[in-house]
């Protein structure tokens, strides 16, 4: 039972009168000549509904002068109802019981009361006729909770404070135990340890929205458990024991780290604290303010030394600073260096060796198996949050020990290919060959170069047996080219010397290829062709794409590093929403990788003259002239003859991103193939699609196609959450149906899903709630 509930029930029960000799008391009288009761009034007027209490004339508070109360209490003011079936209780604050025994001496304002103690009962301390005083309530075991109460003036003083956090509490929760100060402030400050670093964060703050009581009550604590005291000592000293982390401080520091985010500011004042020559790093933030700072210098000191004497300081520095990682500085961002400096170290690691191999295949193996990781570990390089300084710093260490590797392997591939042939020439089609007949869908993801893949497959654990390979791009590595050999329709297209932009034509008729014929010859093969949000038929086979990679590639060059996982992200949810759909399998391929750069590509001459088409890693040679550089046959026609850029060098100045040439990066395709854990789930057996959505307020008319029985439709917030819904299911008819979202979500973004009656996803479209 909470104190307050039991205080109610003994005051109340002082109104207990024997029906045979008395007539029921009028009203019961309440008494506080110390007014301790006073700071609980809103709470006992809660839990007292028939509680009038003498004071200013505040009538919505039941609070008035006595001749107020008198006619409160006689009920014969309309405006002021007290409970029927419950005896008015009046509290007197400032009075005691002999204010109103001697009516000659009573003071005006209280006489109109006066004669209410003959007709009423007091509520007083055992037979003495004594005020309930708070501690005497708390103590007593007769009419009282029965607690074990300290008597010394700082537990009284607490206990008074915070007397509405007492009445709140559950008596068994304090009882079987002394209670002291310290007991009582931990009801007002639940978590003390929260409220101090909440003060360390942002003491003003947390002076104007606290409570006095809880300040106070924080200030108790401190003073007795954590030995230093807020308002004389201030939140530096406190900052100051926070980082020695000696003895009871060493708990709110781990609960500093288990929670440093909700604390922004407080790194900021610890960073004030100086720190002796035996601290740790770990926890003074001053150290790793100037460990970050001599990183920057040694990190620039290395841009002066030739690529092998930098990768060993680069390691070097990497042993040195890698424990900083583990600092919780370096988990709220204030050690970026450091951590940026982790993938630097991998990189001059993988770069260490410029490898090649008796073939392009032999290269390529060891690329597969160990090389890639220099890729990886540069774009993670380049998309650390960093400051444009700092960026810059990574970019010329880049520069200076991956830029001259990556151009070293590549001329050792192009050499290779000279002397050995170019792999893909009659296999780049493997990508999508021996597919299902039923239940695989071919997700295309134009530029997943081999490493991204790497990550990408990782991603996509959890949705099945992954499984990652693979293959060669057509050359050259362009999308016209390469994406038009990997199609389910490559059989049904030729290449002709009049072909312009390394695009190729039908075979059965003059026209280029486009998106346009690959539905149309998808259709024809059978094959479904999934726009987005589309989930298609399990029963056959499809095809969807996405192009987000290349694009942004081409139009954020640098930036790209830093997009890479969002955009990895999309494709895990499209995958998802193929699973549950019911495919069995889906195959990730791709068209081609590219080359980044963290300095432009060096520009080499090629003129102009002499080509029909010239892109930055690649250019059609007119008439197979000899124009120096490396010349391969293209793809679908070998009649025409493409040149090649050398290494890592561009025929366009001014590029970090590209494609098309002849490199592992370029032309290496990964291809991904998952296997759903769920297939031996039945594939669902309906199709739908959404044609038209439209908002009429916050009603959404919906109207899809499908001739299936049972199709619901349902808007959610994320497609394929259950728990993410926001309206009710409700059943197409004649492919149409209305849903209502309630006006919370208004101008939210939601999905509108099609489910069939297992609650397979069948189709999907993203909305504005309400509309535009």
């Amino acid at each position: 039972m909470k104190l307050i509930d039991l205080l109610a029930q003994e005051v109340r029960a002082s109104a207990a009168y024997n029906s045979n000799v008395q007539v029921a008391p009028k009203v019961i009288l309440w008494t506080d000549k110390l007014r301790q009761w006073e700071s609980a009034l809103p709470l006992l007027q809660a839990a007292l509904p028939e509680l009038i209490v003498l004071g200013d004339y505040t009538p919505e508070r039941k609070t008035g002068p006595a001749i107020w109360i008198k006619c409160v209490v006689e009920g014969v003011l309309p405006g002021v109802e007290l409970p029927s079936d419950r005896t008015p209780i009046v509290y007197l604050p400032g009075y005691e019981r002999r204010d109103l025994r001697a009516i000659s001496a009573c003071p005006e304002s209280l006489k109109p009361l006066a004669e209410l103690q003959y007709r009423g009962c007091w509520w007083i301390y055992s037979n003495a006729g004594r005020d309930w005083t708070v501690n005497a309530f708390l103590v007593s075991s007769n009419g009282g909770a029965g607690l074990d109460v300290a008597k010394d003036d700082k537990t009284q003083q607490v206990m008074l404070r915070v007397l509405p956090d007492i009445l709140t509490s559950e008596r068994d929760d304090l009882c079987n135990r002394r209670l002291e100060a310290a007991d009582f402030n931990k009801l007002v400050s639940s978590d003390p340890v929260r409220d101090l670093l909440s003060w360390m964060n942002d003491s003003q703050a947390c002076r104007e929205r606290w409570e006095p009581s809880r300040w106070q009550a924080l200030v108790g604590i401190c003073d007795t458990e954590f030995h230093f005291h807020p308002e004389q000592d201030g939140e530096l000293t406190a900052a100051e024991l926070l980082c020695q982390r000696q003895g009871v401080w060493e708990g709110v520091w781990q609960r500093f780290l288990e929670s440093c985010n909700h604390y922004p500011r407080l790194p900021h004042l610890l960073l004030k604290v100086r720190a002796d020559l035996a601290a740790s790093g770990a926890s003074y933030p001053a150290i790793n303010a100037s460990e970050e700072q001599q990183l920057e210098h040694d990190l620039n000191g290395l841009l002066q030394l030739d690529p092998a004497k930098a990768r060993l300081g680069i390691t070097h520095l990497e042993s040195h600073h890698a424990e900083r990682r583990d600092w919780v500085w370096h988990a709220l961002g204030m050690a970026p260096l450091a951590g940026v400096l982790q993938h630097l170290a991998e990189v001059a690691k993988a770069t260490s060796t410029t490898f090649s191999g008796a073939d392009p295949e032999e290269m390529a193996s060891q690329y597969r198996d160990h090389y890639w990781r220099a890729d990886d570990h540069a774009l993670r390089a380049l998309a650390y949050p960093l400051t444009s300084g700092q960026q810059g710093l990574v970019q010329g260490l880049l520069d200076l020990i991956y830029t001259p590797w990556l151009d070293g392997i590549t001329r050792n591939f192009q050499n290779l290919v000279h002397s050995k042939g170019y792999p893909g020439l009659d296999r780049a089609n493997e990508a999508t060959a021996d597919y299902a007949m039923a239940g695989e869908a071919v997700f295309f993801v134009d530029g997943l170069r081999f490493d991204t893949a790497q990550r990408l497959s990782e991603k996509l654990q959890g949705l099945g047996d992954v499984q990652l390979g693979s293959s060669w791009a057509a050359l050259p590595s362009v999308t016209a080219t390469a994406k038009a050999a990997i199609t389910p329709v490559h059989d049904r297209l030729t290449g002709r010397v009049t072909d312009r932009d390394f695009e190729p034509s039908l075979a059965d008729g003059d026209k280029d290829f486009s998106a346009h014929h690959l539905r149309r010859l998808l259709q024809e093969k059978g094959w479904q062709y999934l726009e987005e949000g589309d989930a298609g038929d399990p029963s056959s086979n499809a095809w969807l794409q996405s192009g987000d990679i290349d694009k942004e590639g081409h139009v954020k060059g640098l930036k790209l590093a830093a997009r890479i996982d969002t955009l990895l992200d999309e494709v895990v949810e499209r995958s998802e929403e193929l699973i549950a759909a019911g495919w069995r399998k889906i195959r990730i391929v791709t068209d081609h990788g590219w080359v980044l750069t963290p300095r432009p590509m060096s520009k080499v001459d090629l003129p102009k003259h002499l080509t029909e088409t010239r892109w930055s890693r690649c250019a059609v040679i007119k008439d197979s002239v000899d124009t120096g550089y490396q010349q391969v046959g293209w793809y679908w026609n070998s009649a025409v003859s493409i040149a090649m850029a050398p290494g890592v060098c561009s025929f366009k100045a001014g590029q970090h991103y590209d494609h098309g040439g002849l490199s592992l990066q370029e032309c290496l395709t990964p291809v991904i193939e998952i296997r759903s854990a769920q297939s031996a789930v039945a594939v669902p057996a309906v199709t739908a699609t959404l044609s038209d959505i439209r908002w009429l307020g916050l009603i959404c008319k919906i109207q899809a196609e499908t001739q299936a029985e049972g199709v619901l439709a349902v808007l959610r917030t994320h497609p394929g959450d259950p728990d993410s819904e926001i309206t009710k299911r409700k059943p197409l008819k004649e492919g149409k149906c209305s849903l209502m979202v309630d006006d919370q979500f208004e101008g939210s973004s939601a999905v509108l899903v099609l489910l069939d009656d297992q609650g397979h996803v069948l189709a999907k479209k993203p909305t504005l709630v309400g509309g535009e």
